[in-house]
């Protein structure tokens, strides 16, 4: 067989003729003219088939998941999607808690609270004994001179906390609400749309007691109030205050802006919160 194999692979190019003995008629034979090439050509096409066909029938049988990766379009974009908001939301719960952490520092009137007081629209030197110079942020700020700041003890005393929250109070930003509160959903706060730039007024007085950035909410505010009370602010294009800074009801504390990947557009998210309690804006603040 090798040796037939052999001839036919070097005359593969040439036309043989093939002879059949039957060993029990030696006169009687049988002949057959072809073309190596074309046999070898017709051999292959008939296995390549057969791999094929076995191919196809496993793919539409379960025993196709042996060999193929069937994975579902559909669901691996779902679990993609999952992942993403899973990402997203892991974040805004690091932020809450790093705002909760603060507001318990204030309240609690720890000694390891320092805030920073500022001569002019420069940073001057702190208020105890620590004098180590704040980094300067890479976002655009604007201050006003004269700006009051106090430490963790001083804010406890100050008069910003002894009187009463007016409700209901002036929306932060003139506006269209397009977003209401849903903390089901995880959105703890109203969204008023307004003009890239608008000016953000703070609804009552308080102490700044975080100034900061987050990949989400873009440039945010928050603000510690009387009698429990802290209002949010977030997606500024720009910040007026710092931390420790004393805001009175009706001051500038930023500009409307779209910052962060959760801002669809230029407008304010604002959180109320009451000892720790999330409420809804709207019946708080007058948007009428």
């Amino acid at each position: 067989m090798k040796s037939l194999l052999k001839k036919l692979i070097e005359r593969r190019k040439e036309e043989v003729t093939i002879l059949l003995f039957d060993d029990e008629n030696p006169h009687q034979q049988e002949s057959y003219s072809l073309k190596p090439a074309k046999l070898f050509t017709i051999l292959g096409g008939i296995n390549i088939a057969i791999v094929l066909l076995i191919m196809i029938l496993f793919y539409v049988t379960p025993l196709g998941s042996y060999l193929f990766n069937k994975e579902n379009r559909a669901v691996r974009a779902s679990i993609v999607q999952i992942h993403d908001r899973v990402l997203a939301l892991q974040d805004s719960l690091e932020a809450r808690d790093q705002q909760l952490y603060e507001i318990q520092n204030v309240i609690r009137n720890n000694a390891d609270t320092v805030f920073v007081t500022r001569s002019n629209y420069g940073w001057g030197s702190g208020l105890t004994e620590n004098t180590e110079t704040p980094p300067v942020r890479s976002y655009r700020t604007s201050h006003y001179p004269g700006t009051q700041s106090l430490q963790g003890d001083q804010i406890i005393h100050s008069d910003v906390f002894s009187g009463n929250i007016s409700f209901p109070a002036e929306p932060p930003v003139t506006g269209t609400l397009t977003g209401r509160y849903q903390p089901e959903s995880g959105h703890y706060g109203i969204d008023i749309a307004a003009r890239k730039g608008t000016d953000v007024r703070v609804v009552a007085d308080g102490v700044i007691i975080s100034s900061d950035w987050t990949i989400n909410n873009g440039h945010t505010l928050h603000i510690l109030h009387a009698n429990g009370y802290a209002t949010v602010y977030k997606h500024f294009s720009e910040i007026i205050y710092r931390t420790g800074d004393i805001v009175r009801k009706g001051d500038v504390i930023g500009k409307v802006g779209e910052t962060g990947l959760l801002a669809s557009g230029p407008h304010i998210h604002f959180e109320l919160w009451k000892n720790g309690v999330s409420l809804d804006p709207q019946h708080y603040i007058n948007l009428n």
